[in-house]
């Protein structure tokens, strides 16, 4: 409320005039600006509360948590590690540290940090998770999936799925009901569903619990498994005596791509509707007057970590002035403003993947190539076997590891890192390349 807000910052205001040193004022007003997503002035809050209080652990903590959100990782560093080596630093002060080491990319150091709070404390749920994104990211296949079993205990995850049949542990399925249950966001859920096809083989009898959208393309694609819409409460089906076994559709990877290897199973697994397809295809097609047909998406949806993903307007412009090209947007959400000066980037009316993924993937299967910051975007191209070149920031969520330009999930997906922290300019010099050798074969 921001009457309610005002008169905080009143009280936060006066009470720090009356009492400049009084560190719990800025740190409690630092917290405040955090949570309403007002960076820039929590960071200013805290380093006025620091030339007060030099060395509070509670100022150096929230301006280093600050710094990370505004994605300024190397000052993040030094205050984070200060508060982190002091005599009295808690837990979480120290977890905060090892989270900033591996949001910068150390992921060694990041994993040396965690791996002393779990000699302290081997049920410590958050550093188990942070130790799985960690492994994930380096690579460390095995390990990671057991401690990524822990997010259900931590406080980085949603809460489990109100289901009571016992937790599937890997046992022969013949003649028995497994339930799976998707989880976190849609890309996610299209991520771990290219397990379900080694989960087939397996044999027994499967239920799938999914996101509203992802319906229609699942029951294509897996015309065995009985697909159902997530709801709450579940559908009574679900959670009949008859069901043996259940397992949320991330923990599958303990089963189905427990080492690099495994990998090579991912495969494209979802396809299109056809008629709707070749509509699309016929339509782009007479637009694109002989160009390739480029799909684009230039942000993330994700609430803050969105930021550091997404392109700038002048990037978005930059490879939209490549007219040799075909623009089709593959941008969900309200873009009007950034897609106003964009005449060169046509906008299908007729399809929102807010409203139906099934139509967004009828558009992008029309296409020649996707080109998509990490978002749900590639998750669809990759599901489908579209070419696709993923734009990633320089240190990438772990699904995308933290080098190299192949993706362990979608062996049709290219990835192009930025070289330097926030700066996209390698990255669109890359895009230009790739569209100037489509261009030249078209």
């Amino acid at each position: 409320d921001a009457g309610e807000f005002d008169t905080a910052r009143e009280a936060y205001g006066i009470a720090i005039e009356l009492q400049p040193d009084f560190a719990d004022a800025y740190v409690n007003w630092g917290d405040l600006l955090s949570g309403l997503g007002e960076i820039d002035a929590a960071i200013a809050v805290s380093e006025r509360g620091l030339a007060h209080c030099p060395g509070h652990i509670g100022l150096r903590t929230n301006l280093g948590n600050a710094l990370l959100e505004a994605h300024r990782v190397t000052d993040a560093l030094g205050h984070l590690q200060a508060a982190a080596e002091a005599p009295d630093a808690s837990r979480q002060v120290r977890r905060n540290f090892a989270n900033a080491l591996r949001l910068s990319g150390n992921l060694m150091a990041a994993r040396d940090r965690l791996d002393a709070l779990l000699a302290e404390d081997g049920e410590d749920a958050d550093s188990l998770c942070l130790r799985a994104f960690a492994r994930f990211a380096a690579g460390d296949i095995t390990g990671a999936w057991g401690d990524y079993r822990s997010r259900w205990h931590s406080g980085y995850h949603e809460p489990a799925r109100p289901f009571d049949h016992p937790h599937w542990e890997g046992e022969d399925l013949d003649g028995k009901t497994l339930l799976v249950w998707g989880e976190q966001a849609v890309g996610d859920e299209l991520m771990f569903a290219t397990m379900l096809p080694d989960l087939l083989t397996r044999g027994g009898r499967v239920l799938l619990e999914t996101e509203h959208r992802l319906v229609p393309l699942l029951r294509r694609a897996l015309p065995s498994v009985q697909v159902y819409p997530r709801t709450d409460p579940p559908a009574p089906d679900l959670l009949l005596a008859g069901i043996d076994y259940q397992i949320a559709i991330g923990d599958l990877g303990e089963h189905m791509r427990n080492s690099v290897e495994s990998y090579d199973n991912s495969r494209p697994y979802l396809s299109a509707d056809a008629e709707l397809t070749a509509r699309l295809t016929d339509r782009y097609t007479a637009n694109a007057n002989g160009r390739p047909r480029i799909g684009i998406s230039w942000r993330s949806g994700a609430d803050r970590a969105g930021v550091a993903r997404s392109l700038r307007t002048d990037d978005l412009d930059r490879l939209l002035r490549l007219t040799e090209c075909f623009w089709v947007s593959l941008q969900y959400g309200d873009s009007d403003e950034e897609t106003a000066g964009a005449p060169a980037l046509f906008i299908d009316p007729g399809i929102d993947p807010l409203i139906s993924m099934d139509d967004a993937a009828a558009q992008i299967a029309s296409l020649d190539l996707v080109i998509s910051v990490a978002n749900t975007t590639v998750h669809l191209a990759g599901s489908l076997g579209v070419p696709t070149l993923a734009l990633l920031p320089q240190v990438a969520d772990w699904r995308w590891t933290a080098s190299g330009d192949a993706c362990p999930w979608y062996p049709s997906v290219r990835l192009i890192r930025q070289s330097e922290p926030g700066d996209w300019s390698s990255v669109i010099e890359n895009v230009e390349d790739e569209l100037a050798a489509l261009v030249r074969s078209y």
